[in-house]
């Protein structure tokens, strides 16, 4: 097979993985190097697919964003954390989670603290609950400083 065949092929190959969901540039990059490819002419295939609007890494994360925090319900810190696993830059990061509505994101955060709250009642001790939840909020990615607020406001309506 032809060199120029070869690179028609992981170019369209490429077009067809990009086209199924949004993809990372370093997403794209590490399945173009998967298939064999020299670094130089991955790095010109996705330089086309990024002209070509295959790739569009604001897309990207602005997508990736809005799906893991209404989806996954994950907060701000562990999408950051993400994101920065899939090689996009700080300015990015900030660009796609500007977008989320700071109103439903605390909306999110209440209704997730009140469930765990909820569902360890039988826990006698509060500080224990209190933690607990504290805790799982740190686990899903929402900030400390909001999520303990959002805790000890929930915790002394219920007493």
């Amino acid at each position: 097979m032809s060199n120029e065949r070869f690179i028609k092929q992981a170019k369209a190959k490429a077009a067809k993985y990009c086209s199924l969901k949004e993809r990372a540039p370093f997403q794209v990059m590490e399945k173009l190097m998967g298939w064999d490819l020299d670094e130089d002419l991955a790095q010109s295939i996705l330089a086309e697919l990024t002209v070509e609007n295959y790739v569009n890494e604001e897309r990207f994360v602005r997508a990736y964003c809005h799906d893991k925090f209404e989806f996954n319900k994950w907060g701000k810190q562990r999408i950051r954390q993400e994101l920065g696993r899939l090689r996009v830059s700080d300015d990015m990061i900030q660009v796609g989670l500007n977008y989320l509505d700071p109103e439903r994101y605390e909306g999110i955060l209440i209704g997730l603290a009140a469930k765990k709250l909820d569902s360890l009642r039988t826990e006698q001790d509060p500080w224990k609950r209190k933690q607990k939840t504290t805790a799982y909020l740190l686990r899903k990615g929402f900030e400390m400083d909001l999520s303990i607020e959002i805790v000890n406001q929930l915790s002394e309506r219920q007493q």
